[in-house]
């Protein structure tokens, strides 16, 4: 036998012992993986410390993982139970336009005073981005601050902290570490307060800067992964965030979200009930009290009558379903590719200017408008009211239900599963809670998404399939829903009895997929980093 052939055996005998070192490792994280999970979650939490920004944060290999490991993931916030949990709640509240114009911050901070207090729950809230605060509890114009919320009122936690930009993902990323690492508890919460534009606009708008920026979703991904906490739930009080590119792009962060599908008038959430139940028992379920919430955003609007209130809907949605929602998003819409080009599904209504509208939105409003910045001087004249076609709002249960296919029933299935409840005004039953996006005929909102969803971890295959809408032939075609709107009976008469089963067996993509073996690698990954950090 050659030296040749020798070398290459003796690679082959390192290489096989190697691999039988892994398979150990590998069989004993598959084993011992939940408990392993609860406790690598959950301790650091309580004790108030702060994850390493490697392990179990956000890393180009953990978010390469999206759709690599088991389907349906583990809520990792495991509650105390008896109402003895202690709660932080961290608001990251952007006054902006809203507040400088309309007091729709102060307005908000009343509702949680008025919720009273509990020695379990911390509110803490961040408060910056605007020129003008109203004086009611003398918070500063001319730089951030931190404050605990209680039934005093407001207590200065932090002064002078400049004039930090609410659209830097460091700002967010500070705030959760300090306030998570000032007010250790078994369940965080984080809320975000301001402006929304779906997954290609992202968050917020700084009223003392009247910038054009904002904070996209996957600078808010960074941010999370940094900061090393995990929540309960994130809420946005915020417009148009109940995106499933939105839920993929914090899945590891959190166990439930709360957002809105459609524009949020200038009430947004009602913040007292949802609070004082909270403080009546601190171990309620996210379910529960996410109902509550839902409800009561719902109710305000539907029963005011100083004019605010407006056509709404809220979702609470269960990040676990994820990765078999986007699964099945792909599956249909891959397969009735021809249908979505042939006419634009996005959803062509107008909503009230008293709405939480970026400015910028609001400016640029015009017929068949396109581009998030287009005619930011324009005629004040010409200007309409902002349309959810502007940021390609698609409901998923709609096209679910409204192109039939095979792959029709799983994607509403998964619809169903992903979404706890619903609550929603009579004009809005015609969404069902969460929608897809879609650039229908916008090449500048694509090459903005095409950015913000590799940054956030998107296959590049289906970011590819989305530039063919850019050149749809029904771009300009908008679909019309007055057979769905009439047709949907609301989530009350669904029916979830499909076969997961049998849809497996027929996908376009391997079995192998939802197969315990994909999220071998990941176990071991995280197994191998804490033990080298340990």
């Amino acid at each position: 036998m050659s030296k040749t052939g020798k070398k290459r055996n003796g690679w082959k005998v390192a290489f096989l012992a190697l691999a039988a070192v892994v398979v150990v490792f590998l069989i004993w994280a598959f084993i011992s993986g939940d408990d392993y999970d609860d406790d690598y979650y959950d301790e650091p939490r309580k004790e108030g410390t702060q994850l390493s920004d490697t392990v179990g944060g956000y890393t180009a290999d953990n978010n390469s993982q999206f759709l690599e490991s088991d389907a349906v993931k583990e809520h990792k916030v495991n509650l105390v139970g008896g109402g003895n949990d202690t709660v932080t709640i961290l608001v990251y509240m952007n006054g902006s336009d809203l507040e400088s114009e309309d007091s729709e911050a102060t307005n908000d901070l009343t509702e949680m005073v008025n919720a009273g207090s509990s020695d379990k729950v911390n509110i803490i809230v961040q408060t910056m981005g605007t020129k003008k605060w109203n004086k009611k509890f003398g918070i500063s114009s001319s730089t951030a601050q931190r404050y605990k919320v209680d039934g005093s009122g407001l207590t200065l936690l932090e002064d002078n902290l400049g004039n930090l930009s609410c659209t830097e993902s460091s700002t967010l990323r500070d705030f959760i570490r300090w306030g998570s690492s000032m007010f250790p508890a078994d369940r965080y919460i984080l809320q975000f307060w301001n402006h929304g534009g779906g997954p290609v606009y992202g968050f917020g708008y700084d009223d003392k800067t009247e910038s054009e920026d904002y904070l996209g979703i996957d600078e808010i991904q960074k941010a999370l992964g940094e900061s090393g906490v995990y929540f309960d739930f994130i809420g946005m009080d915020c417009c148009l965030m109940s995106c499933m590119e939105v839920c993929c792009a914090f899945y590891d962060f959190c166990d439930y979200m709360i957002l809105s599908e459609d524009f949020e008038s200038g009430l947004g959430w009602e913040y007292t009930n949802w609070l004082s139940k909270l403080y009546e028992n601190t171990s309620i379920s996210t379910r529960e009290l996410g109902k509550i919430i839902c409800d009561d955003m719902v109710n305000a609007n539907a029963t005011n009558t100083d004019g605010w209130g407006d056509d709404s809907i809220m979702a609470l949605v269960d990040m676990s379903m994820m990765k078999v929602l986007y699964q099945t998003w792909t599956d249909f819409a891959y397969s009735n590719e021809a249908s979505l080009l042939d006419s634009n599904y996005s959803r062509k209504r107008t909503r009230s200017r008293n709405g939480r509208v970026h400015p910028a939105i609001a400016a640029a409003s015009q017929p068949n408008s396109r581009g998030f910045f287009s005619s930011w001087f324009g005629d004040e004249d010409d200007e309409e009211d902002p349309l959810m076609s502007d940021y390609f709002v698609t409901d998923i249960m709609a096209l679910a239900s409204t192109i039939n296919s095979t792959e029709s029933k799983a994607l509403a299935s998964a619809v169903n599963n992903t979404l706890v409840y619903v609550k929603a005004c009579g004009e809005d039953t015609s969404l069902t809670g969460i929608s897809v996006t879609l650039p229908y005929g916008d090449s500048d909102f694509y090459k903005s998404l095409k950015s913000v969803f590799k940054n956030c971890g998107f296959d590049d295959n289906y970011i590819s399939w989305l530039g063919n809408f850019v050149s749809a032939s029904g771009s300009n075609d908008y679909y019309d829903y007055d057979d769905w709107d009439d047709s949907w009976d609301g989530w009350s008469d669904y029916e979830d009895d499909f076969d997961w089963d049998e849809w497996c067996d027929e996908c376009e993509y391997d079995d192998d997929y939802w197969d315990d073996d994909d999220s071998w690698g990941w176990l071991f990954y995280e197994f191998l980093e804490d033990w080298i950090d340990y």
